[in-house]
């Protein structure tokens, strides 16, 4: 989803997109591919069973199609370099493509041609943690491996116990949980572990805010707040249901408080407040979810901030009902806008 359409790919081999604010269908492309599109400025790259294609994500129009001779093995992922690029970080916005058997391959968003490629060792089955610098990979057979974005070099590898799953990036920490009730968290230019914490259940994805916090949500149905730095636990809440999906932190603490999104095993989508865990908000969709919620990191009130995707092959899109308000107004209503009416004179009818 970008700031006007949803990309949505269709079995057994359609691309449709549709208007994020009324829904209708802008246009189709008949691609096949099983994987979540990313979107790039105004270019939309699908990973299809043997082709990368970028598309103009206004009308769908062919930009550029690379084939690959692999099978995929984790959604396609972009690394783009920011407005101030720092020394060492690479001279293109990549597409970071990860493959069966730990093989990687970065091309170029501009032309699709390839700029390096790297094998891992094993598989990796979840999109890397980015820093701007490099690729943070969970591998199978439990190693962190970070891989410089500029060239594809190995910078640095961490042991790590059980099964890992998907990682994050936060300032100066990497996030990866695993199947033993582990969070790790890593110094992200050496892979020395910073922390890690005990949870009740499996650890299955983190998020961080933009003040040093992170939240993290394991199979015991719970959802922690920790700091960022050295682990101490801020807050812990029950959740509704057994998490299925990392949580997502949205909002930047300015324009509205930030909230943490988790979404359950019955398709439930719940929300709560970043700072004390309070619950904010629920959704339940009218069937089970297809994939996770579509969310806007940047909410407005009255637009579509959320898009799900239902089995049954519905799209709905959804609009906050209320906001969090970092504090309150700076001045109370002294009267209500308007004009004063006068009183109206009822004059009874005849009987």
């Amino acid at each position: 989803m970008d700031a006007e359409r949803v990309y949505i790919p269709i079995q057994p081999e359609k691309l449709v997109a549709l208007s994020r604010t009324t829904g209708a269908q802008v246009w189709t492309r008949d691609i096949e591919s099983t994987w979540p599109p990313v979107v790039v400025a105004d270019v939309l790259y699908v990973i299809a069973s043997d082709e990368i294609h970028a598309l103009d994500a206004a009308s769908g129009a062919q930009r550029w199609r690379v084939p690959f001779d692999a099978k995929v093995a984790a959604p396609l992922t972009a690394a783009v370099r920011g407005p101030k690029p720092v020394a060492g970080s690479p001279t293109d916005d990549l597409l970071i493509a990860t493959f069966d058997k730990g093989l990687v391959v970065a091309y170029a968003t501009a032309d699709g041609r390839m700029l390096w490629m790297r094998e891992l060792g094993a598989a990796s089955r979840f999109t890397p943690a980015i820093d701007g610098l490099r690729a943070v990979f969970a591998v199978d057979d439990s190693r962190a491996v970070a891989v410089r974005l500029a060239d594809g070099r190995v910078e640095w590898e961490q042991k790590l116990d059980g099964m890992l799953n998907q990682p994050s990036f936060a300032r100066d920490r990497i996030f990866i949980g695993s199947n033993t009730n582990f969070l790790f968290a890593l110094d992200n230019a050496t892979g020395r572990i910073a922390w890690k914490w005990k949870a009740g259940g499996d650890v299955i994805g983190t998020a961080a805010d933009t003040k040093g916090g992170a939240y993290y949500a394991s199979l015991d149905n719970v959802v922690r707040a920790v700091n960022r730095g050295n682990g101490n636990q801020r807050w812990i809440k029950e959740i509704p249901s057994r998490p299925v999906l990392a949580p997502q932190v949205l909002g930047d603490g300015v324009k509205y408080e930030e909230i943490v999104v988790l979404t359950g095993a019955t398709s439930e989508v719940d929300a709560f407040a970043a700072k004390n865990g309070t619950a904010s908000g629920m959704y339940m969709p009218p069937s089970d979810l297809q994939g996770g919620p579509l969310i806007d990191p940047e909410l407005r009130p009255y637009q579509v901030a959320m898009v799900v995707i239902t089995r049954d092959g519905r799209v709905i899109g959804l609009k906050p009902s209320s906001m969090l308000l970092p504090e309150p107004m700076p001045l109370p209503f002294a009267e209500l806008p308007g004009r004063r009416l006068e009183r109206e004179r009822i004059t009874p009818p005849p009987r």
